[in-house]
């Protein structure tokens, strides 16, 4: 790789761990309305849960650990299946399709 090719790819990795702290402060923005509305118990603990992987997966990427890839992807999917909505699925899918980048992928050593 080029000096180019590993500016861009800090670049991607850094972009999908910026989304990933903000999709986990937003599910604990979520948790926390808990205060003020009735939320039942599973779902406090499943938000919190996969806000806490969220920023696990996005600390690993910046440090560029090899699993931290698949546990962004994982933790994408869940997202989309569990949170829900178009918009939401409309991100983690954009998100991923940077991960899937070749570069970002041979970064982790994902093939």
């Amino acid at each position: 790789m080029t000096v180019d090719d590993e500016q861009v790819t800090d670049r991607l990795v850094r972009l999908v761990a910026i989304v990933l702290f903000l999709k986990a402060a937003g599910l604990l923005v979520l948790a926390g309305s808990a205060v003020v509305r009735p939320v039942p118990g599973r779902v406090l603990v499943v938000t919190v849960v996969l806000a806490v992987v969220m920023v696990a997966a996005a600390i690993g990427l910046l440090r560029s650990r090899r699993w931290a890839w698949p546990l962004a992807f994982v933790t994408l999917v869940a997202d989309a299946v569990i949170i829900g909505g178009i918009l939401r699925l409309l991100i983690d899918v954009g998100v991923a399709l940077v991960l899937f980048q070749p570069r970002v992928r041979a970064r982790f050593g994902m093939r």
